[in-house]
């Protein structure tokens, strides 16, 4: 996706990523350094900007700063929050398992 973005090869970053509006791809753990989209109305300047940490929390359904401190209140560097997050399941998709199974018990 970034190397579409750096290329300017609008079919190619779309093919990867979407555009806007379309639903968010998965969270990844393994590429913290990937989180980006399209800005609203300049897609065709082809522009991408990273998320931060408080956007990828919203998206997976986190209270805002749920990963900013660890252990002791010790602030969390980016690069842990977005490796925790993408480690993580999006709480609405938590919460309609959970009912799933207290339904069947």
């Amino acid at each position: 996706m970034r190397s579409t973005a750096k290329e300017k090869n609008e079919k190619g970053f779309h093919g990867s990523f979407g555009r806007t509006g379309d639903p968010f791809p998965t969270l990844l753990a393994g590429s913290v350094n990937y989180f980006s989209f399209w800005y609203e109305g300049e897609e065709k300047e082809g522009f991408i900007r990273q998320l931060t940490p408080l956007e990828c929390e919203r998206l997976m359904g986190l209270p805002e700063g749920w990963t900013a401190l660890g252990y002791k209140d010790e602030a969390i560097s980016d690069y842990a929050r977005y490796k925790a997050i993408g480690n993580a399941i999006a709480v609405p998709c938590a919460e309609y398992i959970m009912a799933g199974i207290a339904e069947v018990l």
